[in-house]
């Protein structure tokens, strides 16, 4: 039997003799791998991403949200405090309001939290500090509204004026604030826009005075550990459901229950869904170019089978065997396939650094993308050749030195 590296000689010789149609033909294989190893880049370097930022945010954190309005009271925040496994408890009322400052008005999101927000929600502290329970009319401003969102940035000690409506007087009720604190980071990636960047936080009696709210919109509890998160949320479910006269049998029938609550776990296992299925789907229009290349590849097989009719002959003459034929071809399919999934895979790298430069996250080169990179490329190379290889193993060496 012949060797594999003559079958790779001969292979390579007979490429370069037709580059244009080489190049044509592995066209298609680029194309494919280039898009399957991109999808794989990115779509790992995005969960790696977001799964960095739910870690940042706190590793142990809670979110009740309400579907009704006036649902959440301090009865129910009591109810969260005293549930086994809570370490901490936080309450959000969101609003619009109108903030005024340096001759300009804008209309913001106007956060009242409790002080125990910064800590269960890893709020990172760019400048001066949060506030305390107790304090009044002073506001810790997102870093992004702080210089974006006037002419002049906002800076610690400056006094903003908020106005917010109240629900009670249904008046429109203005307060100045001294500034205190600026959240956020230096980061400036353009998924890192999240909410305490832009938002402005005020106390929350504050906040309940301006408005007349007595309900939170949220609330944030931390666990004590990670590991029993999911057993203290379903705690959480169980009291909370009791305190608003929700049964216990009707725990699990989600319309009958008029709030959600959810853990960084669960987060974190949706954030892998949700990319996962990106990533398949972009697979997918990746699995059709190389269904392109691979039919391409067939077709020129055919072509070349039919042009070295002769050449087959002669190799049968001499003494070569069906699999002596077989494998050359084979080969030489197998080489087509190669040198389009490594020029695809250095495309499809050069594709992933762009696109996580500008989003702004690193990139993570999975090992598991190239190796399927790879092994497609020579899968696509045997099927495609296998056909017409089959074809020119099975010649007759007689018709085929007649067929001239």
């Amino acid at each position: 039997m012949i060797s594999l590296a003559y079958c790779f000689k001969t292979a390579v010789a007979s490429l370069r003799s037709a580059k244009l149609r080489s190049g044509l033909t592995a066209l298609g294989i680029i194309v494919g791998i280039a898009a399957v190893i991109a999808t794989f880049t990115i779509g790992s370097s995005f969960t790696g991403y977001f799964m960095d930022e739910l870690d940042t945010q706190g590793s142990n954190y809670i979110v009740v949200f309400s579907f009704q309005q006036n649902l959440f009271r301090d009865a129910q925040l009591d109810v969260i405090r005293n549930t086994p496994g809570v370490t901490g408890v936080a309450a959000e009322i969101s609003k619009v309001g109108l903030v005024s400052f340096a001759n300009g008005e804008k209309n913001l999101s106007i956060s009242g939290m409790h002080e125990a927000a910064v800590e269960i929600g890893s709020i990172p502290i760019y400048e001066g500090q949060m506030y305390s329970d107790k304090d009044t009319y002073v506001a810790v401003v997102g870093k992004d509204t702080a210089e974006d969102a006037f002419r002049r940035e906002i800076g610690l000690r400056n006094t903003i004026d908020i106005t917010l409506y109240n629900s009670e007087t249904r008046e429109y009720v203005t307060e100045s604030f001294k500034v205190i604190g600026i959240v956020g980071t230096d980061r400036t990636d353009m998924l890192s826009g999240s909410g305490e960047y832009t938002m402005i936080f005020i106390p929350m009696q504050t906040m309940q005075k301006m408005t007349g709210e007595k309900s939170y919109n949220l609330i944030y509890a931390m666990s004590d550990s990670r590991e029993d998160i999911n057993e203290t949320s379903d705690e959480i479910k169980k009291r909370l459901a009791r305190s608003l006269g929700v049964s216990e049998r009707d725990l699990d029938d989600n319309e009958k229950i008029p709030f959600m609550v959810i853990n960084q776990a669960e987060i974190l296992e949706l954030v892998g869904t949700l990319t996962g299925t990106l990533q398949l789907f972009l697979l997918a229009i990746g699995g059709i170019s190389l269904v392109v290349g691979a039919v391409g590849i067939m077709n020129i097989m055919v072509v070349t089978v039919t042009e070295r009719t002769r050449e087959i002959g002669t190799l049968k003459a001499l003494g070569y065997s069906s699999n002596d034929v077989l494998l050359i071809f084979v080969v030489e399919s197998i080489v087509i396939s190669c040198i389009g999934g490594l020029i695809g895979t250095v495309i499809g790298l050069i594709i992933a650094y762009i696109g996580t430069s500008y989003l702004g996250i690193s990139m993570a080169i999975p090992i598991s993308g190239l190796l399927v990179g790879t092994g497609l490329s020579v899968l696509v190379g045997v099927l495609a050749g296998a056909q017409p290889s089959y074809r020119a193993a099975k010649m007759n060496p007689v018709d085929a030195l007649r067929n001239i």
